[in-house]
This record gives C-alpha cells, structure tokens and sequence, in this order.
C-alpha cells in the first residue's frame, strides 16, 4: 500500500455499510479519503466516529498535519446523480490535494421494482444512480489522474447479480444494473488501453452482504426470500477486497474479483422462485 500513502481515494456512499468499512479501511492505510454521500448526518456520524483514532479534516487541507501515519477523511455531502456537483467535487480534489488516486464507486440501491408493472420513474431513478452516476465519476476521475499524472485505481462495488440472475421477484432491474457495470468496466479497461493509459480498473462482486442500512423503507427492502437464513458476508469483508486489490503491483490488474459467504455459490437456484403476494 505504499504506493497510495499519502494518496487521495474518493469514496461514494461512504456514510455507512461498504463504503464506511472500504473509508476506515484507507485511513488505516495511511490514504487520505474524500467520503461522499448524499445523508450528510451518515457522514456526521463516521466522522464523529473516527475521532478517536483517526485525524478528520476539520480545516482546510493546507492546516492539516500531514506527519500522522493514517489517512485524512474529508467528508463531503453530494448526490452522485448531480453531474456538476460530482465536478465540483472533483476539482476540489485537483485544486486542494493534488488529484485522485483512487476511485470507489460504491453508492448504488437495490429496489424493488417489477418488470411487468414497475414504472419509468422507478426504472429511470435506478439506473441514474446505478450505472449513469458510476460512469460520471469514473471519468472524472480519469480526467483528475490523467491531469495530475498519476497511474490510479477505480475501484467498482458491483455485485454477483452482475454475473448471474437472480430468481428473486422484482429483483430483475438491480439485476440488469449490475450486468452493465460488469459490461462498462470491461469497457473502460478496453477505452484506456487505446490511449496507453496505466490506470487499473478492478470490478469486486460481493455475494449477500449483511447491510440493512441501504433499505430504509419498504421499496427498497429486499423480499422476504432475500433476507433469509442465508449466509452473509459483512461490509469489513468487502472493504478487506479492496485493500487487496490496491496491494497488487503494478505490472498487475485484478479485473474481477468475485467473494461470496462460505458455503454459498454464484448462481442461487436454476428456476425463478414462487412469487409470495405479501413480497410485491
């Protein structure tokens, strides 16, 4: 991790979950970590956290004291799906620290909306958040280390729903989001080796991952067949992959990284699951 010492990741939806466990995870590391989140009271509350072991940025970067080991979190309230003010985000970054060295494109939601009755408003608020914001901060982030010369990492939290299908009802759009993430990280790997760029782009597909704070109110709760008995990995675990990613060198690109709960597999079951009323 020596490499990123001192270095500059931006993390979205660092208010709870992966992205709080993947911003913990940095600052230990000794990498300074610009946490978005569109709650600002979530990121509140991580800061407020970290202050017994951890130096959050209180002033302007300039004031800081950079001789401490562990990384600098700068909290950052922005709504990932407002182009300008991931931008803005951005150029603060470059203005304030130097560029971005890492990118964790975190944020994202699962909802429950059916392919047979869901509506556009629905489907359209999904993808904006999850592929369309992805891609946004994925280029500002090429532009920010291509600009600052720097050979850095983005980093997508995708799923293994990017990788097979689930048989859960309504659970179809969150199914094809991550597909497309698993389709437009391939994509940008192939974009920039066309310009001979060193830039790494690395796809890690959690299994179940035990985080009830993405579903906070009935929409967006998973049906009961979801939340079963099943086992779990946790956010730590996840931000554990992350860290491993960034440990590689850098004649070396870990493409996918697929972790699932021991004793689980990929795909779930081969026939879609019987619908249960009380789960539409």
């Amino acid at each position: 991790m020596d490499q990123w010492r001192r270095g500059n990741a931006i993390v979205t939806g660092a208010g709870s979950g992966i992205g709080a466990a993947t911003t913990l995870e940095l600052l230990r590391h000794g990498v300074n970590v610009i946490g978005l989140d569109v709650q600002s009271e979530k990121l509140e509350q991580l800061a407020n956290s970290l202050e017994d072991d951890l130096k959050t940025a209180t002033s302007t970067p300039k004031d800081n004291n950079l001789n401490n080991q562990q990384g600098i979190f700068y909290p950052k309230t922005c709504d990932i799906t407002d182009e300008q003010a991931v931008q803005d985000v951005f150029d603060w970054v470059n203005a304030e620290l130097g560029g971005v060295s890492v990118l964790v494109n975190n944020a994202g939601i699962i909802m429950r909306s059916s392919l047979l009755d869901g509506t556009l408003k629905d489907w359209t608020f999904f993808m904006n958040i999850n592929v369309l914001a992805q891609c946004v901060c994925s280029r500002e982030a090429y532009r920010s280390m291509s600009k600052n010369n720097i050979n850095g990492h983005i980093i997508q939290i995708n799923s293994i729903c990017g990788h097979s299908i689930t048989p859960y009802y309504a659970h179809k759009m969150y199914n094809a989001s991550k597909t497309a993430i698993t389709v437009l990280c391939e994509g940008l790997r192939h974009e920039l080796s066309l310009v001979n760029s060193k830039i790494k782009v690395t796809s890690i597909s959690p299994g179940s991952v035990d985080n009830t704070d993405i579903f906070n109110t009935a929409k967006f709760r998973p049906s009961s067949q979801v939340v079963s008995s099943r086992p779990a990995l946790i956010p730590e675990d996840v931000a554990a992959m992350v860290i491993t990613t960034l440990k590689t060198p850098p004649r070396v690109e870990i493409a996918e990284l697929i972790v699932i709960p021991t004793g689980s597999t990929i795909q779930s079951h081969g026939n879609p699951l019987p619908v249960n009323l009380s789960d539409k």
